[in-house]
């Protein structure tokens, strides 16, 4: 099989049992990543089993792209029933990159399918087809650090290892997977998903291959992607190109090595060539960009970041401003990952506790934390540690922000709404973009609500629309969140027709620029879950594509078509940019599918009170009449009924037969909903 390495390793953790299934009951229907996970997932999670449950499944899928030189192709998929998900336990997602992905397809297997729960700590040893399930008892405790360079004397340095801390082992619900140096599945709570199945990591090597239908078309179409993306660096300059005037395609051009790029100590020690300090760009497998930061200094832990770790202790810039971003706020991001804590909760954890505690709703006593020392290491440390371990309050945050907050009720529950914008029984996920320059204080777009509204999780983690505005911005000399919304429209008008089919698409706000104009949002929000979903399941950078803006041409029009070059290529299977969509609309609607087994209606794809009182930066507000019939027109665009729920015949025409009958049998879907 082009493409696809052909076997999915099943591995029964509580019978010790593993099951080499064919690939091809899969593929290329729902083409491999995302896609292939959603439908094991259909097929295998019963929709009232619990995250902790045995009968969960941890599913790691790779796509077809994934082994190859296709550009961006490090990356791999965690689906399974989601920890984090608040109220309600259900249905989601989260991505990872680095090396393990393209290891595992050379090993033999396309994904890795975990059920059961082993009697004991354990790890997965796959090696060239052969799988082994191996005594973790001494591995259990250590950080995900020491845990790698343990398992790499066993089984050698070329072996890639994915492993959980303490949060895992604890089964908090902020819990990560953890492979290299700082490269996680952070959302969702899989990392204490796995510690439930005591299950402490999974090590691959591989010395196989992946074939390439077409190897010489391969090399050309990466070959492009490598010259819209990238150019060599500087010499003695590696964040710098070497080709005056070009601008590395990251999130619209923000440039190489960016996602660490606060000013402050850290950065000014890192340019001082006599500080025993350096920063350099560091990239995921076959990645011809290295958007995120390697640094390294004779007092700090070395290692990896990207945005959300090495910004999640923003208290201690705002405690010490002229030191801008410190030792001490990269050095938080280290402590997270030590323990396997999500750091984009922690992001959310401490402004609301900041926000208890300058209330006078919790106190250093409340809590057993020093709430007066917010922004300093003592503080910071004794947090993780707590969270980590699940001793006193910190057993209660373990829970996460969302659970935690509603569990105290009263202030401090209202004080999370802002933090945690969905409602419904399908939240828990830290705000990530319902405005431009972020909620409260940057400015509405109706697109972005309706998006929030929809997705499984924080629907801003893929960046493909935001990277258009933050384009722009760049492109206009801004920093990318701090441009006023209304001069952006000229820039992004014909990247939104080329990218949704009409420059309409751009015109968010009404012509006397009072209200939100949502005409359009409906349609955009729909080719952008497609567009995520596609990638997803391909699969590539989130950073990259879908390549929509480019910064370095006149009218910053991309090409959206790369992502199904590359899969044709690499497979054989044809596969043009539209038919790319109509498959993404399929895996879209079979995700939904299975939200609405799991009792998710429209009566959840809804905001807080507070999304529709708060005013922007412009005195724009979301209202939530205009909300709820740009939700009805998605619904009706994606042959979905007034619930939320795909229609019978819907799900027949996108040969899901199977997935409407189950429906059917269990009352989801009646006759009189079909149409």
């Amino acid at each position: 099989m082009n493409g696809w390495a052909g076997k999915i390793l099943r591995v029964n953790l509580t019978e010790r049992k593993f099951e080499n299934i064919p690939t091809s009951d899969y593929v290329p229907t729902y083409i491999g990543g995302r896609g292939v996970a959603s439908r094991i997932y259909w097929e295998e999670v019963p929709p009232d089993a619990g995250a902790f449950d045995p009968d969960n499944r941890l599913i790691f899928a790779t796509g077809p792209l994934q082994g190859t030189m296709a550009p961006t192709s490090g990356r791999f998929m965690v689906v399974g029933k989601a920890a984090q998900t608040a109220p309600v336990e259900a249905y989601c997602r989260s991505g990872c990159g680095g090396h393990w992905a393209p290891e595992l397809k050379w090993a033999g297997f396309d994904a890795v399918v975990v059920y059961g729960q082993a009697s004991k700590p354990v790890y997965i040893w796959i090696q060239d087809g052969k799988t082994e399930i191996r005594d973790a008892s001494k591995l259990w405790g250590l950080d995900p650090f020491t845990t790698q360079e343990m398992l790499w004397k066993v089984h050698g340095k070329e072996a890639r290892v994915m492993t959980i801390g303490k949060a895992g082992e604890t089964k908090s619900r902020l819990g990560i997977i953890i492979t290299d140096s700082g490269d996680a599945s952070g959302q969702g709570g899989y990392g204490g998903v796995m510690g439930s199945k005591n299950l402490k990591a999974i090590v691959v090597r591989g010395t196989g291959s992946v074939r390439v239908a077409r190897p010489k078309e391969l090399m050309e179409v990466a070959r492009h992607i490598r010259s819209l993306f990238s150019r060599p660096s500087k010499p003695g300059s590696p964040l710098e190109p070497n080709e005056p005037g070009f601008t590395y395609n990251i999130w619209g051009g923000q440039g190489r090595g960016q996602l660490t790029g606060a000013p402050g100590e850290l950065w000014n020690l890192c340019s001082d060539p006599n500080s025993g300090y350096e920063r350099l760009p560091d990239a995921c497998y076959a990645c011809p960009i290295g958007c995120r930061t390697r640094v390294r200094g004779p007092d700090i832990t070395s290692g990896v970041a990207q945005c959300t770790q090495s910004n999640m202790y923003l208290e201690s810039i705002m405690k010490d401003p002229e030191k801008g971003y410190s030792k001490l706020t990269w050095e938080a991001g280290r402590m997270a990952d030590y323990y396997g804590i999500n750091a984009y909760d922690i992001h959310g954890i401490n402004p609301w506790l900041t926000a208890c505690y300058e209330e006078g709703v919790l106190s250093n006593k409340d809590t057993g934390l020093p709430l007066d020392k917010i922004g300093e290491r003592e503080f910071i440390s004794e947090l993780l540690r707590k969270i980590a371990y699940r001793e006193g309050f910190g057993d209660l945050l373990a829970e996460g922000c969302q659970r935690a907050a509603t569990k105290l009720g009263g202030k401090p529950e209202k004080l999370m709404w802002v933090l945690y914008p969905r409602a419904g029984k399908f939240g828990g996920y830290r705000e990530h973009w319902l405005y431009y320059g972020g909620f409260p204080d940057g400015y509405a777009i109706s697109p972005l609500a309706l998006m929030w509204v929809l997705d499984n999780r924080d629907a801003m983690v893929s960046h493909n629309f935001m990277s258009q505005l933050w384009g722009a911005a760049t492109s206009l000399g801004y920093p990318p969140n701090f441009a006023e919304a209304e001069e952006l429209i000229p820039v992004i008008k014909p990247t939104m027709k080329y990218a949704y089919g009409s420059e309409k698409a751009a015109e968010f706000f009404t012509p006397d620029g009072k209200g939100l104009k949502w005409d359009w949002a409906p349609r955009v929000a729909k080719r952008f879950f497609e567009r995520t979903i596609l990638k997803d399941s391909y699969i590539v950078c989130d950073v990259a594509f879908p390549f929509l803006y480019n910064p370095n041409s006149g009218d910053h029009v991309g090409d959206s078509s790369l992502e199904s070059k590359l899969f044709t290529a690499v497979t054989g299977v044809e596969m043009s940019e539209g038919e790319s969509y109509e498959a993404g609309d399929m895996l879209c609607t079979l995700e939904r599918a299975i939200q609405a087994r799991e009792g998710r209606t429209s009566d959840d794809d809804v905001l807080r009170d507070i999304c529709f009182t708060n005013k922007d930066a412009a005195g724009r507000q979301y209202h939530r009449d205009d909300l709820e019939r740009a939700k009805a027109e998605y619904y009706k665009l994606s042959g979905w009924d007034q619930t939320g729920t795909p229609t019978l015949n819907r799900l027949k025409e996108l040969k899901l037969s199977d997935v409407a009958e189950a429906l059917q049998r269990k009352g989801i879907i009646t006759p009189d909903q079909s149409t």
